[in-house]
């Protein structure tokens, strides 16, 4: 397997593990409330107050979904302009 191949199957992964944690997460679902993009990197373990570019890889992987169609992006209900999935 090429690096570009393992790259782009780390990717995947990645996209599969952020669903899975808003599957399991009753605010994210449909009809539901909505979970911040935050709470979301924290939940996966891609949230660190040391590091945040983990966080803005989790909302990279986000907004790479939505833009799939599979999720929804909400407005923050004037949660400081915090976005929700």
């Amino acid at each position: 397997m090429n690096l570009h191949q393992r790259g782009s199957d780390l990717m995947k992964q990645l996209q599969d593990h952020v669903l899975e944690v808003l599957r399991s997460h009753p605010d994210a679902g449909p009809e539901a409330n909505g979970i911040l993009q935050e709470e979301v990197a924290r939940r996966a373990g891609l949230h660190s107050m040391e590091c945040v570019e983990l966080d803005r890889t989790c909302s990279e992987i986000l907004k790479f979904i939505h833009r799939e169609g599979v999720i929804e992006q909400l407005d923050g209900n004037g949660q400081n302009d915090k976005k929700k999935v």
